[in-house]
């Protein structure tokens, strides 16, 4: 089982090759979503209103990213789930007869 997993996985890297994978998109989506917490938490400290302004700016582009993030980790999750599922519902290779082929 554990060479069937290896080979999925080959496969899975190849196919993919450097496009970041779910995991990553993820790391990546909580990275920002920890800058956007620590933001939002000095948005509520503030007083200077022009500090204010650029913290309400920069808060929004994070949003943005935050839900671009959340939206490549869902398409990447599906792309690897629907390779995985491919390589489930395959023939192993070798293990047709020699008189098939």
């Amino acid at each position: 089982m554990a060479q069937k997993d290896t080979h999925s996985s080959d496969i899975l890297e190849e196919f993919l090759g450097d496009t970041p994978r779910a995991t990553e998109w993820r790391e990546l989506r909580e990275a920002l979503r920890g800058r956007l917490k620590a933001m939002l938490r000095s948005r509520d400290t503030e007083t200077d209103p022009a500090a204010l302004q650029a913290l309400e700016t920069q808060i929004a582009s994070l949003r943005k990213q935050v839900a671009v993030l959340e939206t490549e980790e869902v398409v990447a999750q599906f792309v690897e789930d629907s390779i995985k599922a491919s390589l489930a519902r395959a023939p192993a290779y070798g293990s047709l007869d020699e008189d098939e082929e």
